[in-house]
């Protein structure tokens, strides 16, 4: 397989996107943060790391996916300190638990959203860059296909942009000189 550099560049940069798409990699994520709080014991928290899976899944996938590693990884830590011997009491254990939901749904919601707008802002913004083959008579841009175009219609069907048509003083004196001298 002969792959040029760009294309292995290419590859090598989105495989990591991938990954991260899935749903499963937040939610492995999410089983190893809990497996390592359940290790360290009742002492020694570390619930700021439920927010990994939390922003992974809000980013990528769909919120849904946030949403429910929002209310399932303080759940799971609740049961948790069931098992153990613990010096405070179920009912300090679960408003714990109820404020880590609502911070972590809070935080769910506001990368999903921020996720959203940042693919929608994407989506509406669409750049012409790089060089574009020009004729440098008629002005015709050459599109990916070899079909040559009006500026206006390749730019039009490529961005959001919108074009009117007037002269410009040196055209109109140009062009037009006649119909000037005459007015």
């Amino acid at each position: 397989m002969n792959m040029n550099l760009p294309d292995t560049l290419a590859f090598s940069r989105a495989w990591y996107l991938r990954a991260l798409r899935q749903p499963f990699t937040s939610i492995g994520l999410a089983v190893l943060c809990l497996a390592l709080d359940f290790l360290l014991g009742p002492y020694i928290a570390f619930p700021i790391t439920y927010i990994i899976p939390v922003v992974i899944a809000g980013w990528f996938c769909r919120p849904h996916y946030a949403y429910l590693l929002a209310i399932v990884q303080p759940l799971v830590r609740l049961s948790f300190s069931f098992n153990w011997q613990v010096p405070w009491s179920s009912a300090d254990a679960i408003i714990n638990t109820a404020i880590r939901i609502v911070v972590l749904v809070l935080f769910a919601y506001l990368v999903s959203r921020t996720a959203r707008q940042t693919r929608e802002l994407a989506r509406r913004v669409n750049l012409l860059e790089g060089i574009l083959p020009i004729c440098s008579l008629c002005k015709k841009i050459r599109d990916e296909r070899g079909n040559w175009q009006p500026v206006e219609i390749y730019v039009s069907n490529r961005s959001e942009a919108m074009f009117s048509h007037s002269l410009c003083p040196d055209c109109l004196k140009r062009d037009y000189k006649n119909v000037l001298s005459e007015g």
